[in-house]
């Protein structure tokens, strides 16, 4: 009989820790990695050949939205299909739980409009065996799961649950009643294991009905309350998406109600904040917090340079951040083409243009990439300025008639990084030591990006191709940092007792299968959505069980529902 339950042999290990890289054998048993040796005599159940091969921590995302997509597939790809093996769900505030009965499919709606997770394939793949979110995670866990879950608490549901959906999307404070509710319904999940609590402060991210989420009109006495129940508890994070069409006044106002969640509860904030104005209130506010000692840590996108949006604007959500550009994209494409071709409309839409620049409407950058009739071929792969140019028009108008001509189903193409000085400073953010890179967005505007692709292009843009840093702190900035930030224990590195959450892969080989993402059919109800497919990624290990050999599903479940008192002691 095998001493041990897998022994992955001759490959160089990079632990996470960031020491140099040397050669070893590692050996498992129930999970956990039982020894670390030049040479193992011992045999495995199964043994791996890792001889060639870098040997390294599985990938945590500690921004994702699966929290539908797990009830179908328990693999949460794209993320586990590229090296993911722990990550988090529930954040900027959104969610399943807590939901009443009665508020489902308006939460699917609300979802399905923020996040672009197809409403059908919710309809048909979310079981709705739970209310509370205890529930929800006590679901997840008897499911089964390929990667390690750990749940966030969201903030916006929450107050839907206590007030009411619709009156929660108004009212900016609440009673001691329901404050002292929204305490209790808290602290039950965080007794039940939650990670924290999230929030948004993103005024892009819109409901079906286009008017606000609970968590933008919430009062800081909300915020504040849930600081302090988790500062009873010291553990866990809580997470933060700030964004567009904020005043000055408001992101002052947010900044120092952040400030006073992290002084209450002690514990880490997780922030990602999109179009970063780093010269002004943010960044005096990120420095004054590093100065004083407070737990700020930031997130960044490390995938702009090859994913940006592929788009229709017949179910396109992200000109929300424009307050004359919410209504008209709110409906069906049918609703939406009879409101775009009213003339007070567009005025309206170009105002907001000046007022809130933004690349998503450069249209020097903005291109065409496929049409649907033969008689707007010619403008495929041209820029909306230049087929404005080319038709005489204004370039929004341009935009927007040729999108009508094809019922609002041509396709456009938007990169998010183009030049070499944008690449730059990407580049000084993602070498950052208080910001993590753990971020995909996975399981949201599936039709529109693959962000969650960022683990294997971390390692084959950013480390080996462009030598950002050494592939020891790569390996730090993609597993020990967030598992430190999440509140993971034993997780992120490659040490005897630790969990063993282990990628196998050729760096060499290292890329993306489809030059551009493709599209499958594979969500419930035949929804599609883009896909991407690593290379030379060879095995993916999640608590010792291989999950992929390659790219092929061994289906095993070997995930676990991570709960935050199991992290204390």
């Amino acid at each position: 009989m095998a001493e041990y339950d897998l022994v992955v042999r001759g490959g160089t290990v990079v632990d996470g820790t960031g020491i140099p890289r040397y050669k070893a054998d590692i050996a498992v048993k129930n999970g956990r990695i039982a020894q670390i040796s030049g040479r193992i005599p011992s045999a495995g159940a199964k043994e791996i050949d890792a001889s060639g091969c870098i040997v390294g921590t599985g990938a945590i995302d500690l921004h994702t939205h699966y929290d539908a997509q797990l009830n179908w597939d328990p693999y949460a790809s794209l993320s586990g299909w590229f090296g993911v093996t722990s990550l988090t769900i529930g954040e900027c505030g959104f969610g399943f739980a807590p939901t009443r009965p009665k508020d489902r499919d308006l939460n699917m709606r609300m979802m399905n409009r923020i996040e672009a997770i197809p409403l059908e394939s919710m309809r048909q793949g979310l079981r709705w065996d739970w209310e509370t979110f205890p529930e929800y995670m006590d679901s997840l866990e008897r499911q089964g799961l390929g990667v390690n879950v750990g749940p966030m608490f969201p903030f916006s549901p929450m107050r839907g649950y206590v007030m009411g959906m619709m009156e929660a999307r108004e009212r900016t404070s609440a009673t001691e009643s329901e404050l002292n509710q929204m305490k209790q319904i808290f602290d039950e999940s965080m007794k039940a294991g939650a990670f924290g609590f999230s929030l948004d402060k993103n005024m892009e991210d819109r409901p079906e009905d286009g008017s606000f989420l609970p968590s933008h009109v919430a009062s800081r006495e909300e915020f504040v309350a849930l600081a302090e129940v988790m500062g009873s508890y010291g553990v866990g994070h809580m997470g933060l998406t700030m964004g567009y069409g904020l005043s000055i006044e408001e992101q002052r106002d947010i900044l120092s109600t952040l400030t006073e969640m992290m002084q209450v509860s002690g514990r880490t904030l997780s922030a990602l904040v999109l179009d970063p104005n780093e010269t002004g209130d943010l960044g005096r506010w990120k420095e004054k917090s590093w100065n004083e000692g407070l737990p700020l840590v930031m997130q960044d996108l490390c995938t702009p340079p090859v994913v940006g949006f592929q788009f229709k604007l017949s179910e396109f959500n992200l000109y929300d951040y424009m307050p004359n550009w919410v209504q008209p994209f709110i409906g069906s494409p049918e609703e939406r083409a009879q409101k775009l071709q009213d003339a007070d409309t567009r005025q309206l839409m170009k105002k907001d243009l000046i007022d809130w620049p933004h690349h998503r409407t450069n249209w020097d950058r903005l291109r065409v990439l496929e049409t649907t009739q033969q008689r707007n071929e010619q403008y495929e792969g041209m820029t909306v300025s230049e087929v404005a140019q080319l038709v005489g028009k204004e370039p929004m108008d341009a935009f927007l008639d040729l999108a009508l001509d094809e019922g609002l189903e041509t396709e456009f193409a938007l990169p998010l990084v183009v030049t070499e000085e944008e690449h730059k400073s990407l580049e000084d953010r993602l070498l950052d030591p208080k910001t993590h890179i753990s971020v995909s967005d996975g399981g949201a505007h599936t039709k529109f990006s693959t962000t969650s692709v960022w683990p294997i292009f971390w390692l084959y843009y950013w480390i080996r191709d462009r030598e950002i840093m050494s592939l020891e702190q790569a390996h730090y900035k993609m597993s020990a940092l967030p598992a430190w930030v999440a509140d993971f224990k034993d997780r992120g590195t490659l040490r005897v007792g630790s969990w063993a959450d282990m990628i196998v892969y050729d760096l060499d080989e290292l890329g993306l299968l489809h030059e551009n993402p493709v599209f499958a059919n594979d969500f419930p109800g035949g929804e599609k959505r883009l896909i991407q497919k690593p290379t030379g990624l060879r095995y993916t290990i999640v608590n010792g069980t291989v999950t992929f050999e390659g790219n092929d599903c061994t289906g095993a479940l070997p995930g676990k529902l991570l709960r935050s008192y199991d992290m204390v002691g």
